[in-house]
Parts: C-alpha cells; sequence; structure tokens
C-alpha cells in the first residue's frame, strides 16, 4: 500500500531492497484475494454464509497488511493502521450472527471506498517516486465504482451482493499478485533508472 498522506520521497537503492523482502506478504495477500474472489463467485450463498467468509477474508486480508512493508519507503504504522481497521471490521462480522444483506452492503460498500480512496490517493501522491502507481490508481477506480455501486443500492439482491464482492476481491488479488513481483524487483528497477 502507498501511504496517501506520507511525504513523496525518491525511494533509494537501500529502501528498495528493504521493501523488496516483503514481497512475498503481498504475493500471499492477492493470492488469498484471488481465490476468494473466484470461490465467493463460483458458490450457491446464503447471506450468512457469505458473511461468514467475508469476515474470515477480512481478517485475514488486515493480519497481512499489518505486516507488508509500505511499498513507498514510509513508516509502517499506516499499514498497521489499515491492517487493524480491516481486521476489526472482519471482527465485526464474525461476532454478528444474523447479519443482513443490508447491513452486509453497506460494510462491504464502505470499506471497498475507503480501500479505493487510499489507492486512488496514494497513487496520486507517490505518481514520481513509485513506478507502479498507475496500478495502484486504476484499482482505486475500480474499487471506488465498485463500493459506490454497493451503498448506492444496499437493499441489493444476494446476487448482485456476490457479484460485487467477488469481482472486488478478484482485482484487488490480481492486483497484488502483479505488485509483488514489481515490489521483488524495485532494487533491480532503481539500478537501471539510475544507470540510464
Amino acid at each position: 500500500m502507498l501511504n496517501p498522506i506520507a511525504r513523496p520521497n525518491d525511494l533509494d537503492r537501500e529502501v528498495a531492497e528493504v521493501v523488496s523482502k516483503g514481497w512475498w506478504i503481498l504475493f500471499v495477500s492477492g493470492l488469498v484475494s484471488a481465490v476468494a474472489g473466484v470461490v465467493i463467485l463460483s458458490t450457491d450463498w446464503t447471506v450468512g454464509d457469505l458473511a461468514l467468509f467475508v469476515a474470515i477474508l477480512f481478517v485475514v486480508r488486515g493480519a497481512l497488511q499489518a505486516a507488508a512493508i509500505p511499498l513507498d519507503g514510509s513508516g509502517r504504522g499506516w499499514n498497521v493502521f489499515v491492517g487493524i481497521v480491516e481486521i476489526l471490521v472482519g471482527i465485526a462480522f464474525l461476532s454478528w450472527p444474523d447479519v443482513g444483506l443490508y447491513t452486509l452492503a453497506v460494510f462491504i460498500g464502505a470499506w471497498v471506498v475507503v480501500s479505493g480512496a487510499f489507492d486512488f490517493v496514494g497513487a496520486i501522491a507517490h505518481r514520481h517516486d513509485v513506478s507502479m502507481w498507475w496500478l495502484f490508481l486504476v484499482v482505486g477506480v475500480v474499487e471506488l465504482a465498485l463500493g459506490i455501486a454497493m451503498l448506492d443500492r444496499p437493499a441489493l439482491t444476494l446476487a448482485i451482493a456476490i457479484t460485487v464482492v467477488g469481482i472486488w476481491a478478484l482485482v484487488a488479488g490480481m492486483f497484488q499478485i502483479v505488485t509483488s513481483f514489481e515490489v521483488k524487483n524495485l532494487p533491480h528497477l532503481i539500478d537501471r533508472m539510475r544507470g540510464a
């Protein structure tokens, strides 16, 4: 994640090496999300089962987010904060046994909007510092659109809610997987840029 409130700074080789060591956390998070997206889209869900599955997804993604190294080289505080909030959203779902479709749509829609806003603003703030800033921009726009769609019509049918949540998890997961390989090669990219 790019910290949307951090001051942009040029990544040097040393910072790039630290950031690149955490590529596997981003990869695992992306893999979890992508697989969850496929499972969500391919399963016949009840509201309760979908809420339980999404709650577990939020807790796992939140733990991975909190463990991840920020891609812009800023402090870990932002990632830890966002990860803890995501875990708390998951726990809220787990502790709410009879969550309704309306509540599920509002919770997920709000989180997807917030996630999209973070990605969008972080991409704009770091467009000169991070080579894959445009990926964050694209995913931020997609997340904002999906989240607003859920918030605009919270009285969705279960089929539409499943589709939106599944697409969000799949897109976010694929984005994280692609970004993880970019992060893994970040020191070499910086070497090429400095040598050019």
